[in-house]
Parts: C-alpha cells; structure tokens; sequence
C-alpha cells in the first residue's frame, strides 16, 4: 500500500510533461502555468510544474517546523494554491486540517484549538483580520500566514523548488500516517474531527478506479470545498492519474463548464438540481411552444435512455423522434455543461431521482455514491456496469455493508477512518470492536445489493401520533420548478409543513416574462407564484399515506444559503439553525 506523495511522484516519473492543473490567468499569481490556447483565460501547469511548487512549498513550511505529525490549517476557498499546500504538507508527513472560510472567526478558533494547530494558512487579510483577535487564546498556534502575497499578514512564499528534498521526505511517509483530519458540520452537535490516514485515501482511490474508470486525457473541473473530503479525494484521482482539472469556485461554475468542455464531473446534488432548474426556466421563459418543446424532448429522451439502459432495442419512431429532439432541445443543453460531458458522479446528500432521469435524458450518464467523512468519501457507487436509479450503488471492492435491527447502514473496509480527533468516546459509540461503523444513515438493501438511503436517523420527525417520518424524500418530492429547497417540519406535531426556498434563477424568468415589478420579495407573493407552488405541493401528497403528507407550507422571504447560516459549506440543510431562524413562521402554519 503506497501514500499519497508516493503514487504523486511515480505519476511525474511517467509523465512530467502532462498538463495536470488549469487555472485562470487572475488567480495565477505563481506565473508557473503558461497561456492555454485552446483555453482562452486559462493557464496550464504541467505536473513538474505543478509539483515544482509543491516542492518549493514543502521546504519553506519545513523551516516554519512542519514535519510529521505537525497540524497546518487551511483557511481559504478552493484554488490551486489550495491543492499544492495540501500536498506540501502531507508529503512532509504533515497532517491537513481544511476549515470552512465561511465559519465565523470564533467557530474557527475552536477549531483550530481543538485540532491543536501549528500553523495556519488564510487566504487573504480579511480572513486574517476576522482571527486575529482570537490569536492569544489558541497555545499551540506558532504561526499565521497568508495566500494573499501583498497584505498585511506575513506572506507564504515557497522557497527554490526543490526535487530531491521532497523525495527524501515523502519516502519517511508511511501508508497508516494521519494525513488530515476533517471536521464533520456540526449541524447536531459539536462538531468532531475524523481522522484519516493515507491508507484510507489510497484504498479508496484503487477501490473507485476499479468501478468507475476514466480515460486517458481526461478534463474535469475543481470547484467543490477542499475542506471535504469528496474534492480531496478526486484531485488526488486527477493528479495520479492521466485526468487535467480546471480550478474554479461554484460562483464561476457555470462559465467555467462551457471554457473547460469536461469530459467527467463530480458534482453535489444541489448544483445538479441547479443546472435543471434553469434549463426549465429559459425554455419557460421563451415562449409556452418553446416550453411544450422542451417537456416533449425530454420526455423523448428518457424513453430512449430508459431503454438502452435496460438493453432494449429502440423502435425507429422513437429514434427519428429522438434525433429531432436532440437537434432542438437535448444537444444545447449538453452544450452548456460544455458539450463533452460522459458522465457525473455525484455525492456528499441524496440526488433524487426525478433529476438523475432527467439527466439520463439529456444525454449525460449520472452515477450517484454514497459516503461520509468517516469513509473517506465514496462507499458505495453506481458504476457503468451496474447502474439502478434511485439507489447509491453497489458497495466499491473492498467494502462490505449491512443494516441494523432499525435499518441503520453500517460499513465495513479500508477507507474508514481512524477514530475522532481526542474523543474515544464518541468513536467507540460508532465504530465496534469488529471494524464496523454505524453511519448514522437509514437504508434499504434490494435483492441484488444496491443500497437506497431513506435519510439520517437524527433527523426522523417523530410526530405528535408516534409516527417516525423521513423527511427527505417527501422533501426531494417538493422540489422542482419554482421550488428549488424544500424543509419538511413536524416533530412533536400533529402534521406536517413545510418551508420553502424559491429559485432566484427560475423566478427571475417567470417575472421577465409576465412582466411583474419589483424584486424577488415582491415576485413571491405574486398569484401565480403562489400557485404554482402550492400545485407543487399537491403533486408531491399525490399519492403519499396521509401521515407523509404536506399539510401546510409557506414560501421563505430568502433563498437559504450558506452566508445566512442556513446550509453547510456542502450545502446540506442546517435544520436547526432553519426551524430556529423561522420558528415564528412555522407557528403560523401550526396555528
């Protein structure tokens, strides 16, 4: 079993000159990278040159003491500065600790603290300025320094690169060596910090490739937090083997897509969702032929797909039809997420499948995964060979799954972690002496494996009639067209409601086009906004047992977000922190 510097540099024995790293030319401040022709705006960094910085890196964090077992925090978003730090600091026997930028400056003190943390990497003087006061409290801090070259906060500038030392000090690493530890949201409770060691990276790697293989030459597109561990573990996919990634933010996502054309994305649910719901808005908003011939390609397409998934032979009407709706509606979709795209993976919460077959439709493979922090990313997967919508997949080689008496996951392998950072008791309450963790998940296993997730145990609504209700699915059954999150409520109550958040995006559409004034506020208490999201609702009770239907439910004055508190940095429901914020609402729907 090898580390994670290891399987790196027998990747730049084989090929140095491989383009590895694309990064916009105003976030390339380095200036290693070169312009990338075919790639307007974009600069390339081949793996020596990538890995020339890493090693420039490595030698001046060696002289601010990092060496093995010495923790170094990360508080920036994702940038190819991000990445080589990481690898920096792990190829020294170093241990990552990744923080969320969006934590308030006291939550990431606690952090820090907890992690017992030596030095601490920001991305600029904001972030500086915010921990600054908290500095004196956290003992085992030495150092704080910064991305960002020209602030206040002393500067971290990579010394001469430097090959030969970064070989002699990866070859010290050793496979049961931390490499990070990565804190779980805390949305029920302190958060806590699993341990992961390079074995549990390397494992899943192997595990993952053996199920869904990529090609030589691919381009994918770096943009999810580098805090979690799902980014983390794909870069260290890209860059061991032959796949180039496009560094960009979730802001940037859209037009990165269309300037990278990937050929393979990893994506959570949520901006899956996102790429639908403004498809079906600027078909809405054309015109309502333009939107009949949306919903009829479409509708084409997933009956094509539908069949050659299950290994039918597709009619020639059906693939005259098809043709036609490709040329109209299916192909320009594909275009806007660049034209090239074989397949997504997608993780970190549930995808429902309404949008996996919508996916499928367009023309774009979607494999859903599932894991946690404490698997070290993927467990499950969804594979080219054994695919079954709705479900998470087959567990990857290596793992082995069952249920508890309550239908609790529980896993088994050699990606799970490590334990929790100094907290034996929480660890000992989910991982056994046998080996196998309880994940906290409610699933169900088909007669052929493959594993569907019901929703988190600590989040069953337990009703006022004893009733226990996973929300999820009710919620994933709300969402769509003008809803783009739902929040079913209804613990300790007689029925259900539920909150939910518009999308900007879709009714931004619907107002141009009706020509409403105002804002999105004003938007909102439109009638036909309104009803539409109340036929929403009475679509997804359509057919539900009456205990598992909306009985209520009221539209958010804001869309939920991570800024307001209200989603993780994955951009999960923080249900407490949701039903805190808006408890006076959710009485007026009790009321």
């Amino acid at each position: 079993m090898s580390t994670i510097p290891a399987l790196l540099l027998e990747r730049l024995d084989r090929s140095p000159d491989a383009p590895i790293l694309w990064v916009r030319a105003a976030d390339d401040p380095t200036g290693a990278g070169r312009p990338d022709p075919e790639h307007p705006g974009w600069r390339v960094h081949t793996l020596a040159e990538s890995i020339g910085h890493v090693s420039g890196l490595a030698r001046r964090l060696a002289s601010l003491g990092v060496g093995p077992g010495v923790r170094v925090a990360i508080i920036a978003d994702t940038s190819h500065l991000w990445i080589a730090l990481d690898l920096a600091i792990v190829s020294l026997g170093g241990v990552t600790v990744g923080l969320y930028p969006t934590l308030s400056p006291d939550k990431l003190a606690w952090h820090l603290d907890h992690a017992a943390v030596h030095l601490a990497v920001v991305a600029d003087d904001a972030a500086f300025a915010g921990l600054e006061p908290h500095l004196d409290g956290l003992d085992a801090l030495v150092h704080v320094r910064s991305m960002q070259q020209d602030g206040r906060c002393v500067p971290l500038t990579p010394a001469e690169p430097d090959l030969p030392f970064l070989r002699a000090q990866a070859a010290r690493v050793q496979p049961d060596d931390v490499a990070t530890i990565v804190y779980t949201s805390g949305t029920t409770g302190t958060p806590k910090g699993a341990v992961l060691t390079h074995r549990n990276f390397t494992a899943v790697l192997a595990a993952s490739r053996d199920a869904i293989p990529t090609q030589p030459g691919d381009r994918s597109v770096v943009f999810l937090p580098l805090a979690h561990s799902l980014q983390r573990f794909t870069v260290y996919r890209g860059l061991t083997e032959d796949v180039g990634g496009f560094v960009c933010t979730p802001d940037t996502l859209r037009e990165a897509l269309g300037e990278a054309r990937p050929d393979v994305l990893v994506a959570v649910p949520r901006v899956l969702e996102k790429v639908k719901s403004a498809a079906e808005a600027t078909a809405a908003a054309r015109s309502p032929v333009a939107a009949r011939v949306f919903d009829w390609a479409i509708r084409v397409g997933a009956a094509r797909a539908h069949l050659s998934r299950t290994g039918r032979r597709v009619p020639p009407r059906l693939a005259v039809q098809h043709r036609l709706a490709d040329r109209l509606v299916l192909r320009k979709i594909r275009e806007k997420l660049g034209g090239k795209l074989r397949f997504v993976v997608s993780g970190g919460a549930a995808l429902s499948g309404e949008v996996a077959a919508w996916f499928e439709a367009v023309g774009v493979r979607v494999y859903e995964g599932w894991g946690l922090t404490e698997t070290c990313a993927p467990a499950t997967a969804n594979t080219p060979d054994h695919q079954r919508l709705g479900t998470v997949g087959l567990p990857l080689p290596g793992v082995s799954l069952r249920l508890a008496a309550d239908g609790e996951v529980q896993v088994k392998g050699p990606g799970l972690f490590q334990g929790y950072l100094d907290d034996p008791v929480a660890t000992a309450a989910v991982l056994d002496a046998d080996g196998w963790f309880s994940t906290g998940d409610l699933g169900s296993l088909d007669p052929d494996g493959f594993l569907r997730i019901i929703g988190r145990k600590k989040e069953l609504i337990v009703t006022a009639g004893g009733r226990n209700i996973a929300p999820v699915p009710i919620e994933k059954a709300l969402e769509g067209g003008l809803v783009e999150q739902a929040v079913v409520v209804g613990s300790e109550r007689r029925m259900l409601v539920a909150l939910l958040s518009l999308d900007p995006e879709a009714l931004a559409h619907r107002a141009r086009d009706a020509g409403w004034a105002g804002g999105p506020a004003d938007w909102a208490r439109q009638p036909a906004v309104r009803s539409a999201v109340a036929a929403r609702v009475e679509a997804a009770n359509r057919g539900s047992q009456s205990t598992e239907q909306v009985r209520g439910h009221a539209i958010l004055p804001t869309p939920l977000s991570v800024e307001a508190g209200t989603l993780t940095p994955t951009l999960k429901l923080k249900r407490a922190a949701i039903e805190a914020r808006y408890a006076d609402l959710i009485d007026q729907l009790y009321a």
